[in-house]
């Protein structure tokens, strides 16, 4: 065999995710027959095994697990090819959308967004996951990611992006401690100490970079990559810790803390998110980016997540 035909690219997927030739088969809608010639075929092309067997199923070998991205990334180009251009209908559409987002921005978007696809396309899935800035790039290059949503400090100036939303910056304060009845002055903020969220979609901590831009150094004295830990830690220690207005606002929900305003004018803080090029134009991720857009800024502008329509 002198080249790889796109069954046999579809083969090797199919038996990697369900590690068996008959689900592999169900699968792809064909017999268990064809799914085992098409693995002599790969097997004999490749000069190694691929998949061995192991208690009720295959398990793939080294050198499957190194092809293993090459085929996921052409079995997604393929998927894309084949979509006609500028259709998507979300009504019958199976389609999954992964989507970086912080911890309390899955908390409270994400949730948001699944509605909207229940209402609007209930077989398609989502997955929220959190990607270290160091992986973000490459992710999105090979579709494992589709967006990304927050500060993302750093990113790869190369994708593209739109911003979302601007957050004003307040300070998060015990509400049992030395500043829940009145507000620290600078000389506090300067003296204080402070817990700061370093997240890890962000390759520095844009807070920081703000404040040094004041003129202004925190004494961090304890860093956290999660809004929740950082509430939690400043009732615990009665330390500072300079957040989101909306999202200090939903940890005053959750827990005993208290928001006051910063003694001097940080700005807006811009909230965006960023895709690769590939996707510009394609149309399932234009209606994905309108959902995460409409949810987002609902988020910020404090309204409230729509209702599920009555059965």
């Amino acid at each position: 065999m002198s080249r790889i035909d796109l069954h046999l690219v579809a083969t090797l997927q199919a038996v990697l995710k369900t590690g068996s030739v008959s689900r592999a088969a169900l699968a792809l809608g064909v017999s268990q027959p064809a799914i085992s010639q098409n693995l002599r075929k790969l097997r004999a092309h490749f000069g190694d095994d691929l998949f061995v067997r192991s208690g009720q199923g295959l398990q793939p070998t080294s050198r499957m697990l190194a092809l293993q991205p090459m085929v996921e990334q052409l079995v997604r180009d393929l998927k894309m090819l084949s979509r006609p251009p500028g259709a998507f209908d979300p009504e019958g559409a199976e389609q999954e959308f992964v989507i970086c987002m912080s911890e309390v921005a899955e908390f409270v978007v994400l949730p948001r967004v699944a509605a909207e696809l229940a209402r609007h396309a209930p077989r398609c899935r989502i997955h929220g996951v959190r990607v270290h800035h160091a992986q973000l790039l490459s992710m999105l290059e090979r579709g494992e990611v589709d967006l990304a949503a927050g500060s993302l400090a750093g990113a790869a100036p190369s994708l593209r992006q739109q911003r979302l939303a601007g957050h004003r910056m307040v300070c998060m304060v015990s509400a049992r401690g030395r500043w829940a009845g009145a507000p620290p002055s600078l000389q506090d903020y300067v003296d204080g100490r402070h817990v700061a969220v370093q997240r890890v979609a962000d390759s520095f901590d844009p807070v920081s970079e703000r404040l040094r831009l004041h003129g202004i150094r925190r004494n961090a004295v304890i860093i956290v990559s999660s809004d929740f830990v950082a509430a939690r830690t400043v009732v615990e220690t009665d330390a500072l810790c300079t957040v989101a207005q909306a999202v200090g606002q939903r940890m005053a929900a959750l827990f005993p803390v208290r928001l006051q305003p910063l003694p001097f004018d940080a700005g807006l803080f811009p909230v965006r998110m960023i895709w690769h090029e590939r996707l510009q134009h394609d149309a399932s991720h234009i209606w994905l980016r309108s959902m995460v857009e409409a949810a987002y800024r609902d988020w910020v502008q404090g309204r409230p997540a729509s209702r599920p329509a009555a059965p």
